[in-house]
């Protein structure tokens, strides 16, 4: 006890002779001092914890919580890709082939896309316009458009119009599918028959393209020309 409390407890006492009071002074003055003490403790405590709950807010919004891991376009949560567009529509199936569809009106519209779509769903393929690609060594025999073992690869869907399924098990080790869209004025040369092109192709090889049209249908290769036709280039 210090010299201060020493003096408010003689004051009471000089200022309570005359009250007869069943609890000492020094214990109203310590039970006093006590409840001060604990405001005081309630009080700091209360600030720490409004300081820690500001801390949180702000490692809360330094950190968002994760959300669930984005997708690319077209892909859903199992991997499977499904794409829609006004030229194709790309689908996965249950059995690891490709559903492919396309509007023959615009089927060369997105050759780009339409090759993305095939490959985000696992199947190899180069497609272009225009163009028609081989390797070196490639049988360049077409039927209909259509070259050596594209048929066991690519068939079409039973009762859907230009509706196929593209399967990627039954590739050649080491191959990929090409397609060939012709463009209007190659299709002017060939009648529309063919109006474009499949053969199987290497992957890793540089392959050889050019701009002259296949001939029509029931004419040896050669006999027409497309007179736009480009020098052929290798392209990867």
């Amino acid at each position: 006890m210090n010299d201060h409390d020493t003096d408010v407890l003689d004051t009471l006492r000089g200022s309570l002779d005359a009250v007869t009071m069943g609890t000492p002074v020094e214990d109203i003055v310590s039970t006093g001092r006590a409840r001060r003490n604990r405001r005081r403790l309630a009080t700091v405590a209360a600030g720490t914890v409004a300081v820690a709950g500001v801390a949180l807010g702000v490692a809360s919004l330094a950190n968002p919580p994760a959300g669930p891991p984005a997708t690319a376009p077209g892909v859903n949560a199992a991997g499977e890709v499904h794409v829609r567009t006004v030229a194709y529509t790309v689908d996965s199936r249950a059995d690891g082939t490709v559903q492919v569809t396309w509007t023959k009106q615009q089927w060369f519209e997105d050759p780009a896309g339409l090759e993305a779509a095939l490959r985000q769903a696992g199947f190899p393929v180069v497609v272009k316009v225009g163009e028609f690609c081989a390797g070196p060594g490639d049988d360049l025999t077409l039927v209909h458009g259509t070259g050596p073992g594209v048929t066991g690869v690519v068939r079409p869907l039973a009762g859907a119009d230009a509706t196929f399924v593209f399967d990627a098990s039954a590739l050649p080790p080491g191959k990929q599918l090409f397609i060939g869209y012709l463009t209007p004025a190659q299709l002017e040369v060939t009648g529309g028959s063919p109006g474009s092109v499949e053969r199987l192709v290497p992957i890793d090889t540089p392959l050889t393209c050019t701009t002259v049209a296949p001939p029509r249908e029931g004419r040896p290769a050669g006999s027409e020309e497309d007179p736009s036709a480009k020098p052929v280039k290798p392209v990867k």
